[in-house]
């Protein structure tokens, strides 16, 4: 196999470190979403409560604010839930593809979109070098949980779970379902509807695609 042109190793770095950048972003949007899907149903039950208090006791209080009002009637939550519903994190597989060499085989100038900085004047340009690989020790690390978190969605509990296991993946059991679900390092997950109601627990077991012997327990509690 001939070996990469530093024009072929930037074209790689730049790749992989924009699909990064991608993925964390459109995780953090999935998991902003749901929190906004989550508030909204809570300001829901606040303006059903404040319209039994008006009918009650005979008095005109507001039940909602101008902001959730406006989100409400724009049925920000129905299109919120759609669009949640039309996809799932890392579904977008991305392919590598080899870079023709160019520029004869020379690296491109740096780009501050790319988050490179110019070195100093009269520097020399800067190679890339691959990430060192670890080294391997003797007891295997944890399963370290990120997020693990419960929301209601339209009357709906929704779980949501980011974790990394050291073999890249591992597996996620939730009470409430038949089979176990495959999910990878680094990316926020979702899944639902959970036939639960508010105040039970749910059991969620996390175990290394590898190593069964690495899990994690977790009790979450639908509030």
């Amino acid at each position: 196999m001939a070996r990469k042109t530093d024009y072929q190793k930037q074209a790689d770095k730049r790749t992989k470190d924009a699909l990064r950048l991608r993925a964390r972003y459109d995780a953090r949007a999935r998991k902003y979403a749901l929190q906004l899907l989550g508030a909204l149903a809570g300001a829901d039950d606040a303006r059903a409560r404040l319209d039994r208090i008006n009918q009650l006791y005979g008095v005109d209080i507001s039940t909602e604010t101008i902001l959730i009002h406006d989100l409400r009637t724009a049925d920000t939550g129905g299109q919120l839930g759609g669009l949640l519903g039309q996809s799932e994190p890392g579904e977008e597989v991305q392919l590598l593809n080899p870079v023709v060499d160019a520029n004869a085989g020379a690296l491109l100038a740096v780009e501050g979109l790319f988050g490179e900085v110019a070195p100093p004047a009269g520097s020399p340009a800067p190679t890339p070098t691959s990430t060192p690989t670890p080294t391997p020790t003797s007891t295997p690390p944890p399963i370290d949980v990120t997020e693990l978190s419960v929301a209601l969605q339209q009357g709906e509990w929704w779980v949501s779970v980011e974790a990394n296991a050291p073999s890249g993946s591992y597996l996620v059991v939730c009470e409430g379902y038949e089979s176990e679900r495959q999910f990878y390092n680094g990316r926020l997950r979702s899944f639902g509807p959970l036939a639960r109601t508010a105040g039970q627990q749910v059991k969620v077991t996390l175990t290394d695609f590898e190593n069964r012997a690495l899990v994690v327990e977790r009790t979450l509690t639908l509030v």
